[in-house]
């Protein structure tokens, strides 16, 4: 019984083609072709295994028609049949057709019956191989896509809390404002609407540009002044090369809020914030000043912002008190295309 292998015979003399069909078509599936186009036409029809050309052919001979297989068809195991004496044509077919084996003439029935298992056992291999590096990618996308569904999933609920957390402190600031000066309190509720409406159109991004975090910080700052004026100063110094850098969305406004909730801010005790890039991290430092207990805080500002880092770029931030400063320092990420 033949084998489900299909090999592809060359060569422009009939009596060869015949003889070679009634030798090995008990072994295998065999095609012929006469001439090098006539194998390139039968390529485009039939799958091919292995394909033996002669070389010493009209119009296309076995080095030139093997070239073109290993282009068009570069999986199909290829040979050269030849003589001995043709060694340039030996040279050539290793180096342009990138031929498995050249075979001599005459060549041996059993001989040649070895080499052709021998290419064919060695092309299941690579076939078997290569399945199972598509199935490891395979396996590697499905993983990554898994593991991306739940950083997205896990991010949702990180997110859902900055909502809450955000709209609890701004509530804090304006039943401050009500009892001590009620117009400033109306123009609060006004411009923290806006702001608000901006929180929930950049919630649902991973990262954000540092510019466009400044930007949010700086409509949050407008707001802190209405109910602390002077008391209250903020410095930048960011290097014009990280404006595109990244971060997670509120990181810096989370920073700056966290700052003024935590420490004294009067006329006698004015809190001065710092924020500045040094190196691959954007810093913010304040003096510290602490209030006696900040009884509304509920912890969740920092863990949150270190989950979504952990989750977003493996990175950690780093918060403690450096002498008579707290400082906290943020990795700042690059975008992936």
């Amino acid at each position: 019984m033949a084998s489900p292998f299909h090999i592809l015979y060359v060569d422009d003399e009939e009596d060869n083609l015949i003889a070679f069909k009634a030798v090995f078509r008990r072994h295998f599936q065999v095609h012929l072709a006469q001439s090098g186009q006539d194998a390139l036409n039968l390529l485009d029809q039939q799958n091919i295994d292995l394909i033996i050309s002669d070389q010493r052919m009209p119009k296309m001979t076995g080095v030139e028609l093997l070239e073109q297989v290993r282009v068009r068809f570069p999986d199909i195991i290829r040979m050269v049949l030849t003589g001995y004496s043709d060694v340039q044509a030996i040279i050539d077919a290793i180096n342009k057709g990138k031929i498995y084996h050249y075979i001599t003439k005459p060549w041996d029935v059993d001989e040649l019956k070895i080499i052709m298992e021998n290419a064919l056992e060695t092309y299941m291999l690579k076939k078997k191989n290569k399945k199972l590096e598509e199935e490891k990618t395979s396996l590697q996308l499905q993983n990554e896509r898994m593991e991306k569904e739940n950083i997205l999933s896990q991010f949702s609920i990180l997110k859902n809390q900055i909502n809450p957390h955000f709209l609890f402190n701004s509530m804090n600031i304006l039943a401050a404002l009500i009892p001590s000066d009620p117009d400033k309190a109306v123009a609060f509720t006004t411009r923290f609407a806006k702001l608000y409406r901006k929180v929930l159109e950049l919630r649902d991004q991973l990262i954000i540009p540092l510019s466009q975090e400044l930007e949010f910080v700086d409509s949050f700052l407008f707001l802190q002044k209405m109910r602390f004026a002077d008391s209250l100063i903020v410095n930048y110094e960011i290097e014009p090369r990280h404006q595109e850098s990244c971060l997670p969305p509120f990181a810096l406004q989370l920073l700056v809020e966290n700052a003024i909730k935590h420490n004294i801010v009067s006329e006698d005790q004015p809190l001065t914030i710092h924020i500045f890039t040094e190196g691959d991290t954007l810093q913010v430092v304040n003096n510290l000043q602490l209030r006696g207990s900040v009884e509304d805080s509920t912890g969740i500002g920092l863990a949150n912002l270190q989950a979504r880092y952990e989750m977003i770029a493996k990175q950690q931030i780093f918060t403690g008190q450096e002498g008579e400063q707290y400082v906290t320092r943020l990795p700042l990420l690059v975008e992936e295309d």
